[in-house]
């Protein structure tokens, strides 16, 4: 069984919750991501992300907040293999969306 940890990162928006959640949905697309289920009602979208150093899913929420559009990022990632030690796999699961949604 692996070992999973996780990694948290809020990000704002500034615009309507339908561009943000468009945006995370293509950043997504973009990026790589897997087996993409976006929820719209919700506001959430779920990914999974597989390339041979990384294994691991992002979870994005969408909130409104006073000053904009809130995106939580949870990135939950094996981390019981050698390519860990050299690099954290929530960092490279959660830049991977970052780059591409900004």
């Amino acid at each position: 069984m692996a070992i999973r940890k996780s990694k948290e990162k809020i990000l704002m928006f500034h615009g309507s919750i339908s561009s943000a959640f468009n945006k995370s949905s293509e950043a997504c697309e973009s990026g790589g991501f897997k087996n993409i289920e976006p929820n719209e009602s919700l506001h959430h979208i779920k990914a999974r992300f597989n390339n041979f150093f990384v294994v691991g899913q992002i979870e994005i929420s969408l909130t409104e907040a006073e000053n904009g559009i809130q995106v939580q990022l949870v990135s939950t990632a094996n981390v019981d293999n050698i390519w860990a030690l050299f690099s954290s796999p929530n960092d490279k699961i959660l830049g991977q969306f970052i780059r591409n949604f900004e």
